[in-house]
Formats: C-alpha cells, structure tokens, sequence
C-alpha cells in the first residue's frame, strides 16, 4: 500500500490541519477528552483502539501540543491527559463534525433525544441548544466549556457494551 503524502509542511491550512485531526483515532480521542476522558484505560475501553494505536496517538497529541500528560500516580508512573490550549480550541471543529453529523448521518429516529445522539444544554442558562453555535434563550457565542453533554440511552448502551467487550 502506497504511504500518503505528509502535508504537515504544506501552506494549506486544510491540508495542515488534516494531518493531524484527520485521523479517525485522534478524532475518537478528542471526543473523549471534551467529555472529560483523562485516562488510557478509559480511552481505549471508549474507542475502541488497540494500545499500540492509542499510545501512538496520545504521544502524538503531546508532540503537537494538543495534550499534556500529568502524572496522578507514583508506583507504578500512570498518567492523565489533559487538554492544552491548542486542544480545546479543536472544540468547535468536532462540535461542527457532531452537528452535521446529527443533522446528515443517522436515519430517523435512530439516535434517541429528539433525533440527536447526545443532548448539549449551556451551562450557563440551562437551555437546550440543539445544533445551535449560538445559545438560542440568552445569545451567548457557544465554545469549549460552556456545553454540558448528556448521551442518549442508545450511545450509553453502545459504550458500555464496548467497554465490557
């Protein structure tokens, strides 16, 4: 199989910033950080990823700056991930991939919460925003930190029966 073409030193800033937020693992593993995932155990549980791939990618998000790794437990050295600056401001881009896709990508009645897959309400006001970028009761601009996120009872049971697999 031909190796793809490394666009990391390209002047489009798609193409830049599809090397890295282009690959489906480090996509599954934003989406757990922005759900406050911190640990490997509970990553790969989640995604669904082998531990080659997974570490791979976790040190990869480190690299670039996406992520930090902060210890929480001595013998044996554990780590947590956290989300740097540079990695929260991924937030709208994957907030955009879920909209679409709970707009595009499931038949009717497939996802549970009035169609959606998860159910977001801003934090602030309490209002359910739906696929809104701006908080339809109180007009705030939507971004990283100001939704809560509740999943649907269909992606809770898909989850757990990923984790127990």
């Amino acid at each position: 199989m031909p190796r793809r073409t490394d666009l990391s030193d390209t002047y489009c800033p798609v193409g830049r910033s599809a090397e890295l937020v282009g690959d489906r693992a480090v996509l599954l593993i934003l989406r757990d950080l922005f759900f406050g995932v911190r640990r490997f155990e509970a990553f790969q549980a989640n995604t669904g990823l082998g531990p080659q791939i997974l570490a791979d990618r976790l040190k990869r998000m480190e690299r670039e700056g996406v992520v930090e790794r902060k210890a929480y437990q001595q013998r044996p050295v554990r780590h947590e991930y956290w989300l740097t600056d540079k990695g929260k401001a991924l937030f709208d881009i994957l907030y955009a991939m879920r909209n679409w896709a709970e707009r595009w990508a499931y038949s009717p009645g497939e996802t549970g919460y009035d169609g959606h897959a998860v159910r977001y309400t801003h934090r602030k006001c309490g209002a359910d925003v739906g696929l809104a970028t701006v908080c339809p009761e109180c007009g705030d601009i939507l971004g990283y930190g100001d939704l809560k996120g509740e999943m649907s009872p269909v992606l809770i049971a898909e989850r757990e029966a990923r984790a127990s697999a």
